[in-house]
């Protein structure tokens, strides 16, 4: 996608005033984008045109299909069964109190760039079924994922203004989800309609509101709108999106599971853990050596912010990281979100080029989801897998394995958790503090719609 500026004439001193977007599209995207690299560079430091990159992301993950053939009950366990309502985190689908709380928060389900005006796009979320599409003037919407007449998929249909209309027989739709046409009825029933939700584009999103009632302000994350270049990314996870948040605020496992990845330079100690509870959520310090306080934090319901380290020479600092867990099903999510780096304009040629040729090397090596399920299925051990060159996609090598070998749903009831899971410890607390909430028909707490910036500490030089 294009690596744009926000606005023309706005650098000082060699510095962004504003950041940049380029997207990371998944392999799974339209068509066009498939093994599909090209630059184009115009504009100058005044006056900003767009530096263009488009590259393969080796994001897409297997199928639920492949996953029940290749492991069966270790992938497809039947968990937390027993569990009641309040503590059960992982079960989204209409009606459910992990699912009601979700929908309480703006949700970012697609990246802004891939989504092209007209051409209406068929997602997922939280077990609904929902289609996006950008009206001729490129506002975006999201209405119900199928035609009210026969059920047809509406992302197989046109876009006409900002309506959408159905392909089997030309029932149209505006963005409120309201029926407008029905060419072959005598008359209309202007009382058909499908659902509808607002849509909220930021930082490279789009965010969409499935609650009842008016929406909460949507999330203001100043801190990245500030000097660098914003990156999106989108990959899609065949495991419950609660591990995956619960992996987020475990610290610890960085010193063994990522031994050998990209945070190589935090892991010189086990860390001790501090949870400070915040009007956002809760803050967590990973301490090593009394000194190097690595700080992330979870933003309720479900993302969290975290520091990462550099891997391209033009950036001048570790990353700062948002990403959202969002439930597709309760067997997938999509990890979505925003990765903030820190880059002087008159390196911003050479930094686009570095990522084509570091997704160039990339694409030539195994596929991460094909290295993980050789570990899970015994065919590698997980020791023999080296660190790769480039390292980046090395986590991801990782957690698949350690999520996936947790079943698609993990068991919560016979688990034995330590004082170093406080992080795990803190977001079941206020999850179920939530849901205990919901559950009682009292207030939801009103979380602050913004967060820090997330920051790996003072490292040894």
């Amino acid at each position: 996608m294009a690596l744009i500026l926000r606005e023309a004439g706005c650098v000082q001193s060699g510095e962004l005033k504003h950041p940049i977007f380029f997207n990371l599209p998944r392999s799974s995207g339209e068509p066009t984008m498939k093994q599909e690299t090209q630059t184009t560079i115009s504009g100058s430091a005044g006056a900003h045109g767009e530096i263009g990159l488009r590259v393969a992301w080796s994001g897409t993950a297997m199928t639920t299909q492949e996953l029940d053939a290749a492991l069966g009950d270790v992938w497809d366990r039947q968990t937390n069964k027993d569990i009641p309502p309040q503590r059960d985190f992982a079960r989204t689908g209409p009606g459910t109190l992990a699912g009601r709380l979700l929908r309480k928060a703006w949700q970012p389900v697609y990246i802004a760039g891939d989504l092209k005006a007209g051409w209406p796009r068929a997602i997922k979320v939280l077990g609904e079924e929902i289609t996006l599409y950008r009206g001729e003037g490129g506002k975006a919407f999201a209405v119900g994922g199928r035609c009210a007449h026969r059920g047809l998929l509406l992302s197989t249909g046109m876009v006409e203004g900002d309506s959408i209309r159905c392909a089997y027989h030309g029932w149209k739709y505006n963005g409120t989800g309201k029926c407008v046409a029905q060419p072959a009825e005598p008359q209309l029933n202007d009382k058909i309609k499908i659902p509808s939700y607002p849509v909220y584009e930021y930082l490279g999103l789009l965010f969409i509101y499935m609650g009842d009632g008016d929406p909460p302000e949507p999330p203001q994350f100043k801190p990245f709108e500030q000097s660098g270049i914003i990156a999106n990314f989108l990959i899609d996870c065949p495991w419950n999106y609660f591990q995956h948040l619960e992996n987020a605020v475990d610290e610890t496992h960085l010193a063994f599971l990522h031994d050998r990845s990209v945070y190589q330079a935090v892991n010189f100690a086990v860390p001790r853990i501090e949870i400070e509870e915040t009007g956002f959520g809760f803050a967590q310090y990973g301490i090593r050596n009394g000194n190097l306080k690595r700080r992330k934090y979870v933003h309720m319901p479900n993302m969290t912010a975290w520091p990462q380290p550099p891997l391209h020479p033009q950036e001048k600092a570790w990353r700062e990281m948002l990403g959202w867990r969002v439930p597709v099903d309760d067997r997938r999510h999509i990890t979505i979100g925003v990765a903030h780096h820190h880059v002087d304009e008159k390196d911003i040629v050479s930094f686009v080029e570095s990522i084509k040729e570091e997704r160039s090397r990339l694409q030539k090596l195994s596929k991460p989801e094909m290295l993980a399920m050789a570990v899970l299925t015994g065919k590698v051990r997980s020791a023999d897998v080296e660190l790769r060159d480039p390292p980046s996609d090395m986590t991801m090598i990782q957690d698949f394995y350690a999520m996936i070998g947790q079943g698609a749903i993990a068991d919560r009831v016979h688990e034995n958790l330590g004082s170093a899971d406080e992080g795990i410890v803190t977001l079941r607390k206020l999850y179920e503090r939530e849901m205990t909430a919901l559950l009682e028909g009292r207030p939801l707490t009103v979380w602050e719609n913004t967060i820090p910036m997330p920051h790996p500490g003072e490292l040894p030089k």
